[in-house]
């Protein structure tokens, strides 16, 4: 069941909601939290008393063990007695004396002298035992020595004095501390408890980590009397710990040890953490449970009002896709039901008045007739729901050409629809009702047809709404939208379609408008042309025929429609710097002198400075300078090379060379097609741009291939 966040945005709700959390949540968690500190306090304790129980049975047991190996070594200095004085002390081993297996070294030692004899195992260390009181010693009581030498464990000896010699006769034993301490520690390990055995503040035997000894001692607490616990740090573990003396000394002259028990904390608390870890599961099971109840009970006596309140808000915030479903069976049901028609037409309608505005905003920004009709078909859909439409629009005013664009049936509801554009003559009489400024028209099948609805009716259509579309108070193009099934268009249909077929009115006529200043432009550029060239009878029509040249060799070269446009302007202008030469020297019938060369060789120059302050015309400029240059560098005005001309220069220079050849001129008859041709061939590399060349070349092709 899935339950809706708003719900808790009323007050009522909120209350009767937190309620029964509260009711859950407070005495749960109050149990948990009691539990937990009480569980925790309880493995605390439990696991001190065991460690304190432990330590002490463990210290007990060591002390046992050093009574068991001075037994030992007891019988060993009754057998070393029947042998007089050190000399004669016999090499001892464990399978053929009373030497015990739990020491590591034996030796006899005379104080007086200072005499040693090593009878088995490692040799003993005389000077830590000539500092011992050995004079002192009881011949019934054992000296237990320890030697720290070295970061290694230390080592622990028993001493005791050989009966029936000298009073300076000891036996020296170096006891085993894995027979001493190693099966405790063992079975601690087990456990995960660790054993420690210290000195007189220094470690004698543990099983520690190597780098956890400096930290231990620094926590143990000091004094001879069992400790409750304590607790220790070191690395990132945490330890409790108890410790216990080993009451060597009621037994033993000597040192006094101590022995401590460790253990991580983690693995105290860990049945604290297995309690956390079944308790949180139980306590939010329980908290979900309640949850669960409260929402069902809150949902089903106040959601439907709440969520009725909320749609009523996203309306006012213009959010109208969201309706909202109440099965309660009663009057809320209702009035969602009303609440949804209401949402959905205000919905139509706000989708209806953005989709005109995006049509507005579209077809009012475009210059282009197609643009705009591939505009119209794209966006049409979303307004007007259709099954067919076309827009027709005349060739020319006064005409009965026009032209049908419609949308291929691949096309239906794309966003970028594929145009098709068929010619078709329509005749004046089925224009008649469209010329009398009807707001629109709508013809049904059976009203008969009209010859121009034919592709449209061919799909089959019942029913046509006609929109005409007027420029300067004249028929200009019409809208056709087609449905297959007979049916009254609503009154906001019908509008909004009028509103489509105005702003289309206009857009067709800022169209006409920029066609006309295009067309103004090129009349200009065109007549600016001929007044160049009828400064001399010889170049007549030079200009426009260079013109059309230049921008066919573009084309066959692959340039963008801009590069085409420019070639266009800058071969009709080429040749503007002339009216600043003599009319004598544009007609003389011989050679030039070097002066009247020099004057000719400025007309490029001139016509850039000509061109200049015309701000529409700078992009010309450069073709207009350099159509005099060669690409091998030996040209005019600059004397560029290669690629430094712009390609518009390079065609223009191939075009305007062309026609000077194939023309008359007042000092030479014009050359044959063939000769111009071939001339121009041999020059590709030097005068021309070989590239250009093969255009050109390709251009006669096409054109013989043409004829």
């Amino acid at each position: 069941m899935v339950f809706p966040r708003t719900f808790l945005k009323s007050r009522l709700a909120r209350r009767v909601y937190m309620l029964f959390i509260l009711c859950a949540l407070v005495p749960m968690t109050i149990l948990a939290v009691i539990s937990y500190v009480q569980v925790n306090r309880v493995i605390m304790d439990n696991e001190l008393r065991g460690l304190q129980r432990n330590a002490f049975s463990q210290s007990m047991a060591v002390f046992d063990r050093m009574v068991f190996l001075d037994k030992e070594l007891e019988m060993i200095a009754s057998h070393l007695a029947r042998y007089p004085g050190p000399g004669k002390a016999p090499v001892l081993d464990s399978g053929g004396g009373p030497l015990s297996i739990h020491f590591l070294g034996l030796g006899v030692f005379d104080h007086d002298t200072g005499g040693y004899i090593m009878v088995a195992g490692a040799e003993q260390p005389q000077p830590l035992i000539m500092r011992q009181p050995l004079h002192s010693l009881p011949s019934d009581t054992s000296m237990v020595l320890t030697d720290h030498q070295g970061e290694g464990p230390g080592s622990v000896f028993l001493i005791r004095r050989i009966p029936g010699r000298s009073i300076s006769s000891y036996v020296i034993a170096q006891i085993d501390l894995e027979y001493l301490f190693g099966l405790y520690a063992e079975e601690a390990e087990e456990e995960s408890i660790r054993l420690s055995i210290l000195d007189e503040g220094k470690i004698l035997f543990t099983n520690l980590p190597e780098d956890h000894g400096e930290s231990l001692l620094k926590a143990v607490p000091s004094g001879d009397s069992p400790s409750r616990g304590f607790s220790w740090t070191a690395g990132s573990g945490t330890y409790l710990s108890s410790s216990a003396p080993v009451f060597l000394k009621s037994k033993f002259a000597g040192t006094m040890w101590k022995l401590v028990l460790s253990e991580p904390k983690e693995i105290i608390h860990a049945p604290g953490v297995m309690f956390r870890n079944i308790y949180v599961p139980v306590f939010f099971t329980a908290l979900l449970f309640v949850l669960l109840l409260s929402m069902r009970q809150i949902r089903k006596s106040l959601i439907p009002l709440e969520r009725l309140k909320e749609s009523t808000g996203m309306i006012s915030r213009g959010e109208l896709i969201s309706h909202e479903v109440i099965r309660s069976g009663d009057e809320f049901e209702e009035l969602s039901e009303s609440f949804n028609v209401m949402a959905i037409k205000l919905n139509q309608q706000f989708n209806t008045l953005k989709a005109m505005a995006g049509i507005d905003r579209a077809i009012l920004s475009l210059l282009d007739t197609d643009k705009i009709v591939e505009t119209f078909f794209s966006r049409i859909g979303i307004v007007l729901p259709n099954d067919a439409a076309g827009v027709y629009i005349r060739d020319s005013a006064g005409s009965s050409a026009w032209y049908l664009y419609t949308r291929g049936a691949s096309s239906r509801g794309d966003t970028h629809p594929n145009i098709m554009i068929i010619p078709l003559s329509i005749p004046g009489e089925d224009l008649e009702p469209l010329n009398r400024y009807m707001e629109y028209i709508v013809l049904r099948k059976d009203d008969g047809m009209p010859a121009y609805l034919d592709r449209l009716s061919s799909q089959d259509m019942a029913m046509y709404l006609i929109l005409p579309i007027r420029v300067k108070e004249s028929l200009y193009a019409f809208i056709v939208l087609a449905d297959r099934h007979a049916k009254e268009h609503s009154h906001d249909y019908i509008i909004h379609a009028r509103q489509i077929a105005d702003r289309m009115a206009v857009a067709f006529a800022n169209a006409s408008l920029i066609d006309e200043m295009n067309q103004l432009n090129w009349g200009t550029l065109t007549a600016l042309a001929r007044v160049v060239d009828a400064k001399s009878s010889w170049t007549a029509g030079h200009s426009e025929r260079v013109a059309d040249l230049a921008v066919e060799i573009g084309r066959i070269m692959g340039l963008p429609e801009k590069d085409l446009v420019t070639l266009n302007k800058a071969g009709l202008l080429h040749d503007i710097g002339k009216v600043r030469t003599p009319r004598p020297i544009l007609n003389k019938p011989g050679k030039l002198t070097e002066e009247e060369f020099d004057i000719i060789r400025k007309h490029p120059e001139d016509s850039s400075r000509i061109l200049e302050p015309i701000t529409p015309y700078r992009d010309i400029i450069p073709a207009v300078l350099q159509h005099h240059e060669r690409f091998d560098g030996k040209g005019y005005p600059r004397g560029l090379s290669g690629e430094s001309i712009s390609l518009c220069g390079r065609i223009l220079a191939v075009a305007d060379s062309f026609d000077a050849m194939v023309s008359d001129r007042p000092y030479r008859k014009g050359k044959s097609l063939d000769a111009v041709l071939r001339e121009i061939r041999e020059e590709a590399g030097k005068q021309f741009d070989p590239l250009v060349v093969d255009a050109l070349m390709q251009v006669f092709k096409d054109k013989e291939e043409r004829t």
